[in-house]
């Protein structure tokens, strides 16, 4: 049962975004605290557009705070911004919106270059940090990949991926969840590392088809949502279509309905979220929504909150 369809940072309908931020050279303790104070009120913006359009499911861009986890940020933002974030936490909290991050491609825990595995635990904390001001239960998680091979066997890259994330303090650990990779780490192998780190694991559709795993999704999909203990949510998978003439595993502007209807078919009989990984971001799930709804299938939590809200302005 659909639960939540949420979308990535960026609100095109009304152009907000919270990604603001400048050349290295230029970062200055000043430009840096004018441009998270930029990005919190944008922020602000886009939690009343969550509200209004009755949006449940949100992922935070990894740029909310410029340079966070890099030494030419010498701000104590987390002290600065602080009651900036508490009050910003209490609208998610208030309007039920569940939130979420995804450190970018450059977060390797699996790297054996000790220094990119520092920057890594870094980033990581930055975005546990971040998640914690928001006074963001566990379900809000940090989703990451496993890595790469660099030069040697997928199981050796499964091993160091697991060997530094079974390691990490445990505010990231509570919030950590793994993916399915398009191209190395398939479904089968990041359930593999999930439960070995005990952390949950998002499956992603796309990635799936573009690095399918051997074993039928029947078999694995349940497992994969048995990695969710209570106090991790509901399960959360991610969706996107397949962009027309790309690679595989680009996502397209657009999410097809077809897409939506054949993952949410494979999905074991439980709620779960749906992350919506597409180009028009906001405009790629208000289309889906129509989509959704006239082929029957609304999100459950939204309807929910209709219901409940008609329920007290009937009193």
């Amino acid at each position: 049962m659909l639960g939540r369809l949420g979308f990535v940072a960026s609100v095109l309908t009304e152009d907000i975004t919270t990604s603001r931020t400048c050349r290295l050279r230029n970062a200055t303790r000043g430009r840096i605290r004018e441009l998270i104070r930029e990005n919190l009120d944008s922020l602000e913006r886009i939690i009343a557009f969550l509200e209004r359009r009755r949006i449940l499911l949100y992922r935070i861009t990894s740029n909310l705070i410029p340079f966070a986890s890099h030494a030419v940020n010498e701000l104590r933002w987390w002290d600065e911004f602080a009651g900036d974030l508490d009050a910003l936490g209490r609208r998610f909290r208030a309007a039920g919106i569940r939130v979420s991050t995804h450190p970018g491609q450059f977060t390797v825990l699996n790297s054996p270059t000790p220094g990119i595995v520092k920057a890594a635990v870094a980033e990581l904390e930055y975005h546990a940090r971040l998640l914690d001001l928001l006074g963001a239960d566990a379900s809000s998680k940090i989703v990451l990949h496993i890595g790469g091979l660099y030069g040697g066997s997928e199981a050796a890259a499964m091993e160091r991926f697991c060997a530094v994330a079974s390691q990490l303090p445990a505010a990231i650990l509570r919030r950590l969840v793994v993916e399915n990779d398009d191209r190395l780490f398939d479904a089968e192998e990041a359930l593999w590392v999930a439960r070995r780190v005990r952390v949950p694991m998002v499956f992603d559709w796309l990635h799936h088809q573009a690095n399918p795993c051997d074993a039928p999704l029947g078999e694995v999909l349940p497992a994969i949502f048995d990695t969710w203990r209570q106090e991790d949510g509901r399960p959360k998978i991610h969706l996107s279509s397949q962009a027309p003439g790309a690679l595989p595993g680009a996502h397209a502007p657009f999410i097809d309905p077809a897409d939506a209807l054949a993952c949410f078919a494979a999905l074991p009989d439980r709620p779960f979220d749906c992350m919506l990984e597409a180009k028009e971001k906001d405009r790629a799930l208000l289309r889906l929504r129509d989509d959704l709804r006239r082929r029957g299938v609304v999100e459950a939590d939204v309807a929910g909150a209709r219901r409940t809200a008609g329920a007290m302005n009937r009193k």
